[in-house]
């Protein structure tokens, strides 16, 4: 029944004519830029059959840009989402396999088994205290570059790939000429949480503060309890 609903509210959407209509439809209207490849179509799919369904679905409808999100089997289809330029943000690989019969280290290697057959991946925290967990992307990265891929290879994981797949990658996700000085620095290797010591942030070139109310509490306390 829900599928029945999403299909009839796509097809009244693709169908709308914004000038042939008296009563305006602001959702169907912002749709449109979906068909015409303007926007792109964020689908959470995460098993084999969710997502073969979902390809299927945005093909039937003529949406030219889809984003898969989640994507926990998404390696099992690597090669459709290949052919049809569908790349891939996988959800917090620090998790569990969803099978009991997955090897066990599934979910930081899915990314090196995707992005070796040709598909744009990217990695994300979305999910319960998402504002906390996005602090542990790099190490998300560190994981996968253990997996299968070499720390460049997974740092763009979290730079030039996101950028790609939001469209921004003429402006950011990585360091070039005439694109924005978005980046930081650190002492150490910025995927390892033993060595990831932010010394520097910029955003569009200016240097942002680093300092925070646990920092500054250690600054005022480090002294304190030091052994004479």
């Amino acid at each position: 029944m829900v599928v029945n609903e999403i299909e009839n509210y796509f097809t009244q959407a693709n169908t709308y004519d914004i000038k042939s209509n008296k009563s305006k439809n602001i959702e169907f209207e912002a749709l449109k830029k979906l068909f015409n490849g303007e926007q792109k179509l964020y689908v959470n799919a995460r098993s084999e059959n969710q997502i073969i369904d979902a390809v299927d679905f945005v093909k039937e409808f003529g949406i030219k840009n889809m984003v898969l999100v989640h994507g926990d089997e998404a390696y099992k289809v690597s090669t459709l989402l290949k052919q049809n330029n569908i790349p891939v943000i996988l959800n917090r690989v620090h998790s569990l396999p969803r099978s009991e019969d997955d090897d066990y280290d599934l979910p930081f290697k899915s990314a090196s088994i995707l992005t070796k057959n040709g598909v744009i991946v990217a990695l994300e925290a979305n999910g319960d205290m998402e504002r906390m967990s996005s602090r542990n992307l790099p190490f998300y990265a560190g994981t996968v570059s253990g997996h299968g891929l070499s720390d460049e290879e997974a740092l763009q994981l979290i730079t030039i790939n996101p950028a790609k797949i939001l469209g921004i990658d003429d402006k950011y996700g990585s360091l070039e000429v005439g694109k924005s000085a978005t980046l930081f620095i650190s002492e150490g290797n910025a995927l390892d949480m033993r060595t990831n010591v932010l010394s520097r942030a910029f955003i569009d070139g200016r240097d942002i503060s680093l300092e925070t109310h646990q920092t500054e509490l250690w600054k005022r306390y480090m002294d304190k309890y030091k052994e004479n």
